[in-house]
């Protein structure tokens, strides 16, 4: 658990093109930890995932070709497909 609490700790941001991190691995190589603390200034952090959110929302906004999908996307009106037929003329395999 705590291996993955760090990992995902450390997980680059939007905004961050690489994040290298240093690694502490066990002897046997069996287990392994991300070994450092990201630094964070919270006030710059909820800015830049600010700004994050309104260029997505904005870029959303903007696709031309973008559609939803509608749920169910099956018609009510289209007969449920019977494989069987497809099996009749078949030769058994051996």
């Amino acid at each position: 658990p705590h291996a993955i609490f760090k990992l995902l700790e450390n997980i680059p941001m939007p905004w961050v093109k690489t994040n290298f991190v240093n690694i502490l691995h066990h002897v046997s190589g069996s287990l392994s930890f991300v070994n450092q603390i990201p630094i964070v200034i919270e006030k710059i952090y909820f800015a830049q995932w600010g700004i994050m959110w309104n260029s997505m929302k904005r870029e959303k906004k903007n696709r031309k070709h973008f559609l939803r999908i509608k749920i169910p996307s099956f018609d009510d009106e289209e007969k449920p497909i019977d494989f069987v037929d497809n099996l009749i003329n078949t030769e058994p395999l051996s």
